[in-house]
């Protein structure tokens, strides 16, 4: 059966406006027509309201199940017989989940044995993060009693929207607000964006190639092999109530590392494998084998490990460094029950683990898992770097006896094995911030996530989160990984006089950041490091839009502070990195550890290039402090802008003395139109700028312009963004560090008068 075009895209449409939760419905056509499909019928899905009389019977609700209206059916049922039409397809959307057939889907769709509802088609529809994915249809074949999957590749075009920063560019450029609604809604894909959102075209390129060698339909690529197994295994502990990790490894770094997730294996003898029998997936038990040769381990024991696919046990096998990774012509087929397969490897000039080219991957065949490891790997940011990502694409796609290094970074990569990039860009980062010692990570958010991971455990599962985080940060709080456990309680700048109250035993962290992202609040980080002190409690500080030229946070008590090194220190919008400084040096030993066991250091690529970009790093500060200061008096004296947010701002209600912890303004401020509509923003954004670029990101050399709440809260309610107290059409502005800023202030002038215009 072929579905209509636009058929299809009223399925996605409905998948799109039910998300997050699931949709349904029916496609109908005429009955005397076998292909004919001629209108889509959404129904109410009650899913949420069966699991609500009766959860124990309905265990799901509408974001991870569905149930049609059993009245609107009978209802559509009596008048397409007046009409000679009939159902035809039933569908119905997956969110963040990815299109696939699952085990429920067929359960509902069979009746002893045979098809509930014969000649029906299932149509399941993906829509990913509020956006339109991929499709499958189902059709029951009655000679293998079993359906047929026909999988439909997604029908929105890819846009091409400009890269910014080049080859390695970080983000991409975002014309208008339909371009963004298109994005937003589903109805089409970024070919460039931020780049742990959207992963740079070496990353997808590597990633593809992997998957389709190794006859596996997702691959997602992480730092290092052992980034990869965190990440798995991070996911299944918060995926299941309970995991029973069964491990079979000798003389690993896995039995070292395993006690930082609080996971205590049961061990097994790769010798004798015990009956598959004895492995309930009820039971929550996981089974991880540590392999010096995966491809000999699958030959050897391929009838043992087929024995889980009935049995339905996760079956991870993990290689450290992937034996003949790099030939081209071997081609594996997919082993009978393995879940995952993870493969570590660098690159075969750098062998060293600690400062090499290294990378890994995860491999299965789990629509579901990979999908939602896909929306982890966002938030947690232990990306692959694009720098490595070329070079392995290079290794991957010839024999490695043939190969010619064709890179830039070739002949580095045969010179260079130490550390000496990310040892001086650490040193310096100390001096500046008078830090005892730090360390650098493959983005921020790995290095936030790491802090995470060290400080909240089971018997202190509390975070304080005072002010506005970044969004991600928030996420990753809210949602992801194990930190999903943790109680994280939300106290606004001028709440500190609660803080001394709410700092019990099981606090393992509180969290500010010096300038919020995107209001621009100054945190009391007086008050808050002696109170955070005086109980023991770490105090973690987001330094990256005050960066370490206008404060130091470490002399206001923080224990750890933490910097995106892809911002100001970097200012090329071409690098990826994060870094963690510690006040005390005997703070560092956990955090090494962890790093070291887990692979999350940065490439050596990236620390040269930050390290190369860092030596004017005062002189371009000192212009993204001027020039935002000179935006922002614009803005606040402009008869079109209705608020401005930055850090000396005369509407600040932090209370907080700003000039005593700041020595300058960073580079963000943001502000709201004072005829505040989506009209208005889109006369302001959607018009032409000479000298601004439209991104979103900052920290950038080039001053940048984005709506930031259509971005990242676009599908928020209006009562979720009043609860942060966050505009929906707020924009915000990040100063770069142009030696003239009057063609940014004209460009600005030109777009405020946009607003003003009357329509025809």
């Amino acid at each position: 059966m072929r579905i209509p075009e636009q058929i299809l895209a009223e399925c996605h449409a409905h998948g799109v406006e039910a998300y997050p939760e699931e949709s349904c419905g029916f496609i109908v056509g005429n009955i005397d027509d076998a292909e004919s499909l001629e209108t889509v019928h959404p129904m109410r899905n009650i899913m949420n309201e069966l699991h609500e009389e009766d959860p124990e019977q309905y265990p799901r609700t509408g974001r991870d199940g569905y149930m049609i209206d059993p009245r609107e059916h009978m209802k559509l049922e009596r008048s397409l017989k007046k009409e000679g039409k009939q159902i035809k397809v039933i569908y119905h959307s997956h969110p963040d989940v990815g299109a696939y057939f699952s085990a429920k889907d067929k359960e509902d769709a069979l009746w002893n044995g045979n098809a509930r509802y014969p000649g029906i088609t299932f149509l399941v529809c993906a829509t990913n993060q509020g956006k339109a994915g991929d499709a499958i249809l189902a059709d029951f074949n009655t000679t293998e009693s079993d359906f047929d999957i026909t999988e439909i590749p997604e029908i929105t075009p890819v846009a091409s929207s400009e890269l910014l920063g080049g080859t390695f560019g970080v983000s991409g450029l975002l014309p208008t607000l339909d371009f963004i609604h298109e994005w937003k809604n589903g109805k089409t894909e970024l070919e460039y964006g931020y780049f742990r959102f959207v992963p740079p075209k070496q990353v997808r390129t590597f990633q593809q190639q992997l998957a389709v060698r190794h006859q596996a339909r997702h691959g997602l690529a992480y730092s290092s092999g052992r980034s990869s197994l965190l990440e798995l295994l991070s996911y299944l502990q918060d995926s299941s109530l309970l995991t029973n990790l069964h491990l079979a490894s000798s003389g690993t770094f896995i039995t070292d590392a395993l006690p930082s997730l609080e996971i205590l294996p049961q061990s097994f003898n790769l010798n004798e494998l015990p009956d598959a029998e004895n492995f309930s997936a009820n039971e929550g038990d996981v089974i991880l084998i540590v392999s010096k040769n995966s491809i000999k381990f699958f030959r050897k024991n391929g009838e043992w490990l087929g024995k889980f696919k009935r049995l339905r046990v996760p079956v991870i096998v993990y290689e450290e460094t992937a034996s003949r990774f790099w030939q081209a012509d071997i081609q594996y087929e997919w082993p009978i029950g393995l879940s995952y397969w993870i493969r570590g490897f660098t690159h075969t000039k750098s062998r060293y683990f600690d400062c090499g080219i290294a990378g890994g991957i995860i491999l299965s065949n789990n629509d579901r898992q990979m999908a939602e490891l896909l929306e982890l790997r966002k938030k947690r940011g232990a990306v692959l770097s694009a720098r490595n990502a070329e070079l392995f694409c290079e290794k991957s796609s010839v024999n490695v006896e043939n190969s010619k290094r064709t890179s830039e970074y070739s002949e580095e990569v045969e010179t260079e094995h130490g550390c000496v990039h990310e040892e001086a860009v650490s040193k310096q980062l100390c001096a500046w911030e008078n830090a005892a010692a730090g360390l650098l990570f493959p983005s921020g958010m790995s290095a936030i996530m790491v802090l995470m991971n060290l400080l909240l455990k089971k018997d202190k599962p509390r975070v304080i989160v005072i002010g506005l985080i970044y969004s991600e940060t928030y996420s990753l709080l809210r949602d992801s990984g194990r930190t999903s456990n943790c109680d994280a309680l939300f106290l606004g700048l001028q709440e500190l006089e609660r803080l001394s109250e709410v700092l019990t035993e099981d606090v393992g962290m509180v969290i500010t950041e010096t300038i919020t992202n995107p209001l621009c609040g100054v945190p009391d980080l007086e008050c808050i490091g002696k109170l955070a002190n005086a109980h023991g409690v770490p105090f973690v500080v987001d330094n990256t839009l005050a960066s370490p030229a206008n404060c130091q946070p470490v002399f206001w008590g923080a224990d750890y502070v933490i910097h995106s090194t892809t911002k100001y220190l970097s200012g090329s919008n071409d690098h990826a990195g994060g870094a963690i400084l510690v006040k005390c040096p005997e703070k560092l030993n956990a955090l090494k550890e962890f790093q070291h066991n887990w692979g999350l250091k940065i490439s050596p690529l990236e620390a040269k290039v930050l390290r190369q970009r860092m030596h004017d790093f005062k002189e371009r500060m000192q212009r993204f402090n001027e020039n935002n200061e000179a935006v922002a008096y614009f803005l606040e004296a402009h008869p079109a802008v209705g608020r401005v947010y930055f850090a000396s701002s005369q509407y600040d209600v932090s209370g907080s003395p700003t000039t005593k912890f700041l020595s300058g303004n960073g580079g963000v401020v943001s502000f709201v139109l004072k005829n505040d509509t989506e009209d208005n923003l889109q006369k302001f954004y959607d018009g032409e700028f000479t000298s601004i670029l439209k991104a979103p990101t900052l920290g950038s050399n080039q001053t940048l312009v984005c709506p930031y709440s259509m971005l990242t809260h676009y599908h928020d309610s209006d009562e979720d963004l009043l609860e942060i107290e966050l505009p929906r059409y707020l924009i915000r502005i990040a100063s770069g560090s142009e030696k003239e800023i009057a063609p940014i202030i004209a460009d600005l002038n030109s777009a405020l008068a946009r607003t003003t215009l009357k329509d025809n």
